[in-house]
């Protein structure tokens, strides 16, 4: 099935009085292809449901929580940037959650509102089903100390990872969450400068990991191209409708293993689904509506 096709099938959905929303907030959003995949995913399923994407500054995003409840929307997906800043509005949140203080699904039950974050196992998930990489026992260097960065912390650790080198802009922001780390898990990150790229033991590292927003909206990468070597697994969070990022580019020009945050945005979509219909999602299909849209 071709793009022209999937959009006629979707244009074709009737929306109805009883008809469940479901939406991811976001700021940005115009990127997102959240909506692309959810909804395939409901129309193999026959659900009466549509997923619609929602611009929500960090301003209002109070009232786009109230609003969850107000027009009874199913359940939400959170991105960038308000992965922390959602928690306030919720009545209670669980799992990786509550280590990681990071949301980016929310469900909907009769009003009340859970939070929960899926990103660290859809990662896990995503590197070992489409990448054969196991985290168990690795190093890995994770780049940003915001957004999906500390869900993917601790479930590196719960994974059993070797050492984590971990770097950002804003270098005290790291030692922040170094230290919340160090004081819920007992596990030490090793904090460096960005600036100080060469003072790492890339011989030794076996997975890069941005968990930054730099390649959603422009060319630039973190990593210049003499650190890159063939036994890097390299994984982008960031994804870029219409092509990879320059950090992906990279990565395969040096002969590293790579994938795309195209990659992280379907399992975990597929544990959001989980947790807000309690059954497993037509990943296939959801796969197969991403590689039409990329």
């Amino acid at each position: 099935m071709g793009k022209d096709e999937i959009i006629l099938e979707m244009n074709s959905f009737l929306i109805k009085g009883d008809t469940q929303v479901f939406a991811v907030f976001g700021d940005p959003i115009g990127h997102s292809l959240s909506p692309v995949m959810h909804n395939a995913a409901f129309q193999a399923l026959g659900l009466n449901c549509i997923y619609i994407p929602c611009h929500v500054r960090p301003e209002q995003l109070g009232n786009a929580i109230s609003g969850i409840r107000a027009f009874n929307i199913k359940g939400v997906n959170v991105t960038i940037p308000h992965k922390r800043a959602v928690l306030g509005g919720l009545d209670e949140i669980f799992g990786d959650s509550l280590l990681s203080g990071s949301v980016n699904t929310i469900i909907n039950r009769n009003g009340k509102l859970y939070g929960a974050s899926t990103d660290g196992i859809g990662l896990v998930r995503s590197l070992k089903e489409e990448g054969g990489f196991e985290v168990a026992g690795k190093n890995v260097l994770l780049l940003g100390a915001g957004g999906s960065a500390p869900a993917v912390i601790y479930r590196l650790i719960t994974e059993n990872v070797n050492s984590i080198y971990l770097l950002n802009r804003t270098t005290q922001n790291a030692v922040n969450l170094g230290q919340k780390v160090l004081e819920d898990t007992g596990f030490k990150l090793n904090i460096e400068e960005l600036n100080r790229l060469s003072a790492l033991p890339w011989d030794s590292i076996d997975l890069v990991i941005n968990a930054t927003s730099v390649g959603l909206k422009d060319q630039n990468s973190l990593i210049p191209q003499q650190f890159l070597h063939s036994k890097l697994f390299v994984y982008d969070l960031v994804y870029r409708s219409g092509g990879v990022t320059t950090l992906v580019e990279q990565a395969v020009q040096a002969g590293c293993h790579a994938l795309s945050g195209l990659s992280l945005l379907l399992y975990q979509g597929a544990e959001s689904f989980r947790l807000w219909f309690e059954t497993d999602p037509p990943i296939k299909v959801m796969r197969d509506a991403l590689k039409h849209f990329k």
